[in-house]
């Protein structure tokens, strides 16, 4: 017999002073169940108090309220005092677990909850104690629970731990991890379950993120693999992880041979004059470096040693933190277009070449003619005709030198202002119902420039200065040095150049809509070649307008 039962038998009475008869109670910690009564009970030491006497109750509940106000019983027996502060912890415990906690009877039903358990299912410790475990678990999970608890039961397993479902008061499914296990008396028999659950609603949700981000992501990542080896054009990509990796698609395998995939392909560029590609001028080098090239002109031998042309683009890998990581280098074989290229500069060269001996003897005979006294408009315009279809002859070839970088330029010390006026009167024909005012608003240094070219950039614009200017109006150069360069401008009175039109007046074979409308002569080349001759003397050139007036203006570099 215990202490506690030993003394609590001792100290309860009735009201005639005999003993309350408690059963079993003195076995051990335990007490069977018999029935309940009133009864008047008093201590031995004091008056007699009636009380509420549970043959139920636990030892440790029959302390906490057993002895009658003013008894001293927890001071005669410290060991009731014990039990009942371990009834408290083990309550306060109980009630603040941070999961849910619930013993359960072998029938399935709830015989206490915690407040943590009856938040997960959102019914109360009452509602809960009407319930089985079955009643409230998906139908999908409960033979599973229900096999499991009779294992344990039966003492076939020891506990058991299970990711389940329970059905929410609001209908919700809540999954959760359980975990259960059995109290057994004794003798070995099964009292009770307790069954330990964790809500595990926010972690599902964080894995079926994590999982459906990861399906993206091999999605994506697929797609892009698909991407990558299947694109018509070489496409590399390269890491530095410490040492450089490349990963080559398969058109830049068969390029270089396994070349490109061993990193081992820069032995096989070079620049389009034949001159090697420094390591660090590399496209993946200086992509490395942060810059995003858009197309450079490489030549690449491929494994069976033949040269093909490539336009090579590159751009910087960067991390989710901004870093550099590595690089994308693409190609594109333009060596098809290349050879197109060559034969249409062919072509025209042949073409000019052959049509230029013919018309040049057309206009020295109607030269000829035209100088004689008795002849007729007819000759002069015979004259004129073949003029026109030499300028365009020629202009077809500037184009051919200008696309092929074969513009031969013959560069001499020019005074600028003197080749202008010297200009303006050879182009009186030209300019005629114009008047030409050259105007230079400072000191114009001597600059170095073809004569000849910069003539051609000269006659072009006053040509078109006059034909698209207002009958009778002034055309007006002025030139001054500003800084390290000189500007010409040259302008004109007039309608004015559409502004959807400027940003093309220098594209090739472009013609504004008032010069087809007037059904003006020409292919649309004189801009585009004044922007080629301009360029390649390290200048600019470009057009302003508004309505009344027009000008074109350029500059030179001042050496």
């Amino acid at each position: 017999m215990s202490v506690a039962a030993l003394t609590l038998q001792a100290a309860w009475l009735s009201c005639d002073n005999s003993p309350i008869e408690v059963g079993a109670m003195a076995r051990t910690e335990g007490i069977e169940a018999s029935s309940s009564r009133e009864e008047e009970v008093a201590s031995m030491a004091s008056p007699c108090r009636c009380g509420r006497h549970d043959a139920r109750a636990t030892p440790v509940e029959l302390v906490g309220r057993a002895a009658p106000e003013g008894s001293d019983i927890t001071q005669r027996n410290p060991a009731e005092q014990a039990l009942r502060e371990s009834e408290e912890r083990f309550r306060l415990t109980f009630e603040n677990a941070p999961i849910g906690m619930g013993i359960v009877g072998l029938d399935g039903r709830f015989i206490r909850v915690n407040r943590v358990y009856c938040e997960i299912l959102g019914y109360s410790a009452e509602e809960l104690s009407a319930l089985r475990f079955q009643d409230i678990t998906h139908p999908d999970d409960v033979d599973t629970d229900v096999g499991l608890a009779e294992q344990l039961r039966r003492g076939e397993i020891p506990r058991y731990q299970l990711a389940k479902r329970y059905l929410h008061k609001d209908g919700r499914v809540i999954p959760v991890i359980l975990h259960g296990s059995v109290v057994r008396g004794e003798g070995g028999e099964p009292i009770h379950y307790i069954a330990q659950v964790e809500d595990v609603t926010a972690r599902k949700q964080a894995e079926e993120e994590r999982e459906r981000l990861l399906a993206q992501l091999d999605a994506e990542r697929r797609t892009l693999q698909t991407i990558f080896d299947n694109a018509p054009v070489p496409l590399l990509l390269i890491a530095q992880n410490g040492a450089e990796r490349v990963l080559a698609n398969p058109h830049a395998i068969d390029l270089t041979g396994g070349a490109a995939e061993r990193g081992q392909y820069v032995d096989r560029l070079r620049r389009p004059d034949g001159t090697p590609v420094p390591l660090d001028e590399l496209p993946s080098s200086r992509a490395m470096r942060g810059e995003t090239i858009p197309g450079e002109e490489l030549v690449v031998d491929r494994s069976d040693g033949s040269p093909r042309t490539f336009l090579v683009a590159a751009a910087p890998l960067r991390d989710s933190a901004g870093e550099i990581t590595g690089a994308v280098v693409a190609g594109e074989d333009i060596s098809p277009l290349k050879e197109l290229a060559r034969m249409r500069e062919e072509w025209t060269s042949i073409i000019a070449h052959d049509l230029r001996q013919p018309i040049t003897n057309i206009v020295l005979k109607a030269s000829l003619l035209a100088k004689q006294p008795q002849s007729s408009d007819k000759a002069r315009h015979i004259l004129a005709s073949a003029m026109q279809l030499n300028r365009m002859i020629s202009d077809l070839l500037d184009v051919s030198r200008l696309e092929s970088h074969r513009l031969d330029l013959r560069p001499v010390e020019v005074d600028l202002p003197t080749l202008i006026r010297a200009t303006v009167e050879r182009t009186a024909d030209a300019t005629k119902g114009h008047r030409v005012d050259v105007e230079v608003l400072n000191e114009v240094p001597p600059l170095l420039a073809d004569p000849g070219r910069m003539e051609q950039v000269l006659t072009n614009l006053l040509s078109n200065a006059a034909k698209y200017g207002a009958p009778e109006t002034p055309i007006r150069i002025a030139v001054e040095r500003q800084g390290g360069e000189v500007l010409v401008a040259v302008g004109n009175e007039g309608k004015g150049i559409a502004p959807e039109d400027l940003p093309r007046l220098f594209d090739r074979y472009y013609r504004t809509r008032e010069a087809k409308a007037r059904g003006a002569a020409g292919l649309g080349l004189g801009l585009y070649i004044v922007r080629g001759l301009i360029e390649a003397h390290g200048g600019r050139v470009w057009g302003e307008s508004e309505p009344g007036k027009t000008s074109f203006q350029f500059t030179l570099p001042v050496p």
